[in-house]
């Protein structure tokens, strides 16, 4: 009788495994379909399906996703211990069917991850969406473009004092004026736009993650403790991610492009201050002319990169390590072959905006915006 119960139960594991492997068989096709994505599953499944976590999710004043997490490691660390004690003890069948359990609740978990928000890592790029040409940038083109915002820059940071600024107020205010966007029009799913605090900013510190999305919960977390220069930047990145965008750079630029021309000066001053960074990475090979760059900061942006890097530098250790080369392998499998690099290439998207702004603009309006030093 217990054969027979046991055989049973393993039918149904089964059935439930060749469902999930065939349905991932017909998510390969479709990631090869970035027009089908993006306008059936992005821009017609998903903001339909995200009503579900608003209902079983957003309401509930803590992260549910972290214990999610938590409860998905305790299921998969139990299932191989007991699958590894049975084939010690050679009990073929019963560490049999442990396999059997271990790869369905795999297979159950990659294919509701795909289902629930991962396919947006396969929609169409964001800047064949809003018409930005990134292939026609060139040097000159990032070295315009990182003088003019060196200048705004200092001129924002002058006129703040970083450390009074509150945040509490800054989840209403991004979340509204988010909802009120009309940049990025029907790109951005806004059936939730909210944030909550991780179970634990400390121990995400050590994993040197300023924010996270949990794409099984739908939740976006922002790491409480990072410094106030880039607080409202990662706040807009993470909406980005709950709001159906996969890729980095884009989320980045979405993160630049809603706080750049908001009445706030902190939070203008958190999207040049972020895209400065992006500008900058082309030059690390150049000490020199990195060098002469910097000189353009002013002390309190450059006290603010310092402070940053001090902050980042006081976490880092084995649990950082491991964390970055799993999320580098997480992002290459997701359509992302750059990997971490991915997200210092929003700096090719702002200069090809700002160079779509230009030709919409008539002439001389930038330059008299700006007034730009020149960095050779």
């Amino acid at each position: 009788m217990r054969a027979r119960g046991n055989n049973r139960r393993n039918i149904k594991y089964y059935v439930l495994l060749g469902g999930t492997v065939l349905f991932q068989f017909g998510l390969l096709l479709l990631k090869d379909e970035p027009e089908w994505i993006e306008r059936y599953y992005s821009r017609g499944f998903y903001p339909l399906f995200s009503y579900l976590s608003v209902i079983l999710f957003s309401w509930v004043p803590f992260s549910v996703g972290d214990l999610l997490y938590f409860l998905f490691v305790l299921v998969i660390a139990g299932l191989f211990i007991g699958m590894m004690r049975s084939l010690v003890k050679k009990n073929w069948q019963k560490g049999g069917r442990y396999v059997l359990r271990l790869l369905t609740f795999l297979c159950v978990l990659y294919t509701f991850f795909y289902v629930n928000w991962g396919l947006n890592y396969y929609r169409l790029p964001i800047s064949k969406s809003l018409g930005l040409h990134v292939d026609e940038t060139h040097a000159d083109d990032y070295r315009e473009v990182l003088g003019k915002y060196i200048v705004m820059a200092n001129r924002l940071r002058d006129q703040l004092d970083l450390k009074d600024q509150l945040r509490l107020g800054v989840a209403g205010d991004l979340e509204e004026y988010i909802r009120k966007d009309t940049v990025f029009g029907s790109l951005l799913c806004k059936t939730q736009v909210h944030a909550k605090q991780p179970l634990s900013s400390a121990l995400v510190s050590y994993f040197t993650v300023s924010g996270y999305f949990n794409p099984f919960s739908m939740e976006a977390h922002i790491n409480q403790e990072i410094p106030n220069s880039s607080y409202p930047f990662v706040y807009v990145h993470e909406l980005a991610h709950q709001m159906g965008v996969g890729f980095e750079d884009e989320c980045n630029f979405i993160a630049f492009r809603v706080l750049v021309d908001h009445e706030n000066d902190w939070y203008r001053y958190a999207a040049y201050y972020a895209a400065i960074q992006s500008l900058l990475r082309p030059l690390y090979g150049d000490k020199e002319q990195l060098e002469r760059v910097r000189d353009l900061l002013s002390e309190k942006v450059r006290a603010d990169f310092k402070e940053e890097y001090a902050f980042w530098q006081s976490k880092r250790g084995w649990l950082e390590q491991l964390s970055g080369m799993f999320y580098n392998q997480y992002l290459q499998h997701n359509n992302q072959p750059e990997g971490l690099a991915r997200y210092d290439m929003m700096a090719k998207l702002v200069v090809a905006w700002e160079k779509q702004k230009r030709h919409a603009l008539p002439a001389g309006d930038l330059d008299r915006l700006y007034a730009p030093p020149v960095v050779n």
